[in-house]
């Protein structure tokens, strides 16, 4: 069966989830309204990037996914949050 929403992508950069998990989980914050928003990056960061490895149907994308270790960055963001 052929993916049904494959032509409906969020992103189309194949860098940019993995990017924006990093950068969100490297953030630093001084307060409790910083912590809460670094929170909600992160979970929003993780459900796209498991979004995406979910779609993936472009060999290159696939490649880079598993090249970059997106399932460890994905664990990464999922503890993260489970220890909020």
């Amino acid at each position: 069966m052929e993916n049904p929403i494959k032509n409906n992508r969020i992103v189309e950069g194949k860098t940019f989830a993995l990017r924006l998990l990093n950068f969100a989980l490297e953030t630093q914050s001084n307060c409790a309204a910083g912590e809460d928003e670094k929170e909600s990056m992160v979970s929003y960061a993780t459900t796209l990037l498991k979004y995406q490895i979910a779609t993936a149907t472009c060999h290159n994308e696939i490649d880079y996914l598993d090249r970059c270790d997106a399932s460890a960055r994905l664990s990464d963001g999922l503890k993260f949050l489970c220890l909020k």
